[in-house]
């Protein structure tokens, strides 16, 4: 048994060195390679030790914005159209276009009154307003003042009236309306005071005023004599400057309105003046029988 043991241990020593001796012919045949660490403690503690880099998390993602569902469209409730045909509203007739002095539109419906006032009962007259009326006017035409009127109608407002509003009166007779509306003048030719009215020709004279059935045209000459010219219907006039105002100077002239009774209806118009150069020198007509020496039949 013993023998066979050495037997063993010399076979594995010769096994064993022919192991190594192919192992080292290896380094010459082939490339060197670098052999791997060996687990011995020396290698190791040559070994480097690997730095492991600390931990980073990775960077949080933005989540997305969530989608929300697109909204649900109903369709729009219909309106209806207005009706083309408006509905007719009565009002108030109130008429504004007045252009007498002092007297402004109407402001409401109805004219505003004194509170507790008590319209005069013992005025038993009335006047219905009518356009381009005026509290003055009427005070004026029934011979009373504005402010009796006012008393007497509870008005508040003397400038504020309305066509179709009846009004109480002093008196018992309705006075008689007047044929001609007084209104002031308005030259239109010849300027007042101009100087530019030639000698020769004719002159006419146009005005603006009470509408008379006649009118009365009176020039003063410059030596104080007058002229005087009567026209119906119509505010002007025209005049033969060599025949009727011959002389050089200033001249005035007026117009008074008459009515058909050649009475003055309305205070007249004027004095208004020109100035005229001097008219050519009139030739006299000769008689040939005078000429030939014959006298005076």
């Amino acid at each position: 048994m013993r023998r066979i043991t050495t037997i063993l241990f010399v076979l594995a020593a010769f096994l064993l060195g022919m192991l190594l001796s192919r192992m080292s012919s290896v380094p010459q045949q082939r490339p060197a390679l670098s052999a791997p660490p060996t687990n011995t403690p020396r290698a190791l503690a040559q070994r480097p030790t690997e730095t492991i880099p600390p931990y980073t998390p990775l960077a949080t993602l933005t989540p997305s914005r969530t989608l929300r569902p697109p909204p649900t469209f109903e369709p729009p409730t219909l309106t209806p159209a207005p009706s083309l045909t408006p509905s007719l509203t009565p009002t108030a007739t109130i008429d504004i276009s007045v252009s007498i002095p002092g007297l402004r539109g109407a402001e409401s419906p109805t004219p505003s009154s004194t509170a507790g006032c008590v319209p005069r009962k013992d005025w038993k007259l009335t006047y219905t307003v009518q356009r381009d009326d005026a509290l003055v006017k009427i005070a004026d035409l029934y011979d009373t003042s504005v402010d009796e009127l006012m008393k007497a109608n509870c008005l508040k407002d003397k400038n504020l009236l309305i066509i179709g509003q009846v009004l109480k009166v002093p008196g018992t007779v309705q006075p008689t309306t007047p044929e001609v509306a007084c209104i002031p003048f308005e030259l239109m030719t010849p300027m007042h005071g101009t100087l530019a009215v030639p000698g020769d020709g004719s002159l006419t004279f146009n005005w603006r005023g009470p509408r008379a059935p006649r009118n009365l045209i009176r020039i003063w000459r410059p030596d104080g004599s007058k002229f005087e010219d009567v026209i119906e219907l119509r505010q002007n006039d025209t005049i033969n400057l060599p025949e009727n105002l011959p002389a050089a100077g200033t001249y005035t002239w007026y117009v008074y309105p008459l009515d058909r009774n050649f009475v003055q209806v309305c205070p007249e118009g004027g004095p208004w003046t020109f100035t005229k150069a001097q008219s050519p020198t009139l030739t006299p007509t000769i008689d040939p029988n005078r000429a030939a020496g014959g006298g005076l039949p």
